[in-house]
């Protein structure tokens, strides 16, 4: 599941329910780091209204990017 563009997410737990956590993703066959991507997963599916589209494509998705950087706005720049 690592891919090139991860970034660390770092969460403070108690040792005890980092165990737990540790403990049940194991029991199913998973990593931590693979359990709290599919909790997140979950967690954002269920905010997101039905049919609308989501706020983050899949890895790897590269339909709809827009190749070109948008203008910078803010102050101008004065020519002396």
């Amino acid at each position: 599941m690592l891919t090139k563009n991860t970034k660390l997410l770092a969460v403070r737990l108690p040792e005890a329910d980092k165990r737990r956590f540790k403990s049940l993703a194991a029991s199913v066959g998973i990593s931590l780091q693979e359990a709290v991507h599919q909790a997140l997963d979950v967690w954002a599916s269920v905010l997101e209204p039905e049919g609308a589209p989501t706020l983050c494509p899949p890895p790897g998705h590269l339909a709809g990017v827009d190749s070109k950087k948008p203008r910078r706005r803010g102050r101008a720049t004065k020519r002396i």
